[in-house]
């Protein structure tokens, strides 16, 4: 009985079922890096606005939002997360709802636009780290004048050989075959970019090829005063789904396919507009 005290069976240590604790802290989920700077801005802009929450005699007119940005991969990050491919969904989806929710008050018609640089943010803005923001109060002048811009047609033939944007005079330019087509719903279309058809008294068979692979209604381009800048949307014609495309060829020497109705390119000086594969024009400003 001595010997069993003194020298007791050894018992086993209790089992867990819980799992082993690593010698390492697990890395806890993060945002994805779009989503966590799109609330960074956001939250910057709302800082920024803060003398203006409920003052409901001071009306914002627009923003003006300028980011420092020396990478390649930070300025991806950037453009997607500010819905750079689809202007106005930034605004409208992702700020506006937020500025309101604030009691800040905004003009009707208010416009937002970003800007990416690379030397210093201006002066004028209110800035924390990498970020300026310029607030445009109602009342003031947005801007001098509006850019003038061209279309010069460098395959296909058309009614002018060159044609002149001009935001005084309008806003939207139509481009397309012939110059007053019957749609399939049959509604009369207006092109101010106008590419001859094969039943036109002018058409030529030999400069006019490329024009066979050009729409009724392909593009348009829209100016938007509020941003001073050129804006190329697909038409309902110039869809994959109605056959036909539109590619860009940038100045930068990047390709760019259109295929989504609403989705636009914002048009940059030497930017090549490709119609059906065949018709091009180049963009000047």
């Amino acid at each position: 009985m001595r010997k069993l005290l003194n020298n007791p069976t050894p018992v086993a240590p209790e089992q867990s079922d819980a799992a082993p604790v690593s010698s390492q802290a697990q890395p806890a989920l993060s945002i994805p890096a779009t989503k966590a700077k799109r609330e960074e801005i956001i939250k910057f802009i709302i800082n920024g606005l803060k003398p203006y929450i409920d003052e409901k005699g001071h009306t914002i007119a627009g923003l003006r939002l300028y980011i420092l940005c020396n990478n390649k991969e930070a300025e991806e990050t950037l453009k997607v997360a500010l819905c750079d491919d689809t202007p106005g969904m930034f605004q409208k989806d992702h700020l506006e709802r937020k500025l309101v929710n604030n009691f800040i008050q905004l003009a009707g018609g208010w416009f937002f636009e970003h800007h990416l640089v690379t030397d210093k943010l201006p002066d004028y803005c209110i800035t924390h780290g990498m970020m300026g923001l310029e607030v445009i109060r109602r009342g003031q002048d947005l801007f001098q004048q509006y850019s003038v811009a061209r279309l010069q047609v460098l395959v296909g033939q058309t009614q002018f050989p060159e044609y002149e944007l001009n935001p005084k005079q309008q806003l939207k330019f139509s481009i397309g075959r012939t110059q007053h087509p019957k749609l399939s719903t049959g509604k009369i279309h207006t092109n101010d970019i106008v590419f001859w058809a094969q039943d036109d008294a002018a058409f030529n068979a030999t400069t006019g090829m490329a024009n066979l692979h050009v729409s009724r209604n392909h593009a348009y381009i829209l100016y938007n005063p509020q941003l001073d800048k050129f804006f190329l949307f697909p038409d309902k014609g110039g869809l994959p789904e109605n056959g036909n495309k539109i590619r860009i060829y940038t100045a930068d020497d990047k390709v760019k396919s259109l295929n989504v109705p609403g989705v636009s390119h914002e048009l940059q000086h030497g930017d090549q507009i490709e119609l059906g594969g065949a018709a091009v024009l180049v963009f000047m400003k």
